[in-house]
């Protein structure tokens, strides 16, 4: 009883943070959550591309999207890419496979994706509004964000 109690406290205590940050316009809305087909990858070599991040990826399925994220103003690379795949299964062979490899002469880290950015950006694009690309991943987003 005491560990459903526990549950439902941490349950409830999640959906306040989540409506607050809805308030605050951190989250599209409160029911946000991010996909579960989508990596984050970071530690990149600052001259691994998209091309090269899609074929080594796609050995794990079909690759919906492969983005490695750049400077708005220089282009150069920020280290880091989202890759989407078809399926959560793919997604999910892939993260257990590529975490810690060796790409271009760097041990990369892939974790799920964290953010919710791009369900953002896509709703505001909707609305003709202008979107500010996509926010970080893994367990480190809440850090990067502050």
């Amino acid at each position: 009883a005491d560990e459903q109690d526990e549950e439902a406290l941490a349950a409830k205590e999640a959906r306040s943070r989540a409506e607050a940050l809805a308030m605050m316009g951190d989250l599209p809305d409160a029911e946000a959550a991010p996909d579960d087909n989508v990596l984050f990858v970071c530690k990149l070599n600052r001259v691994t591309t998209d091309e090269d991040l899609e074929i080594i990826f796609s050995r794990f399925g079909t690759i919906k999207k492969c983005e490695v994220i750049r400077d708005s103003r220089t282009g150069d690379s920020l280290n880091y890419a989202f890759i989407e795949f078809a399926t959560h299964a793919q997604c999910e062979q892939a993260y257990f496979k590529m975490d810690n490899a060796l790409v271009d002469d760097c041990r990369i880290h892939v974790d799920f994706s964290q953010s919710v950015r791009r369900q953002q950006w896509e709703q505001q694009r909707g609305r003709g509004a202008r979107g500010r690309g996509r926010g970080g991943g893994g367990r480190r987003r809440a850090a990067a964000a502050a």
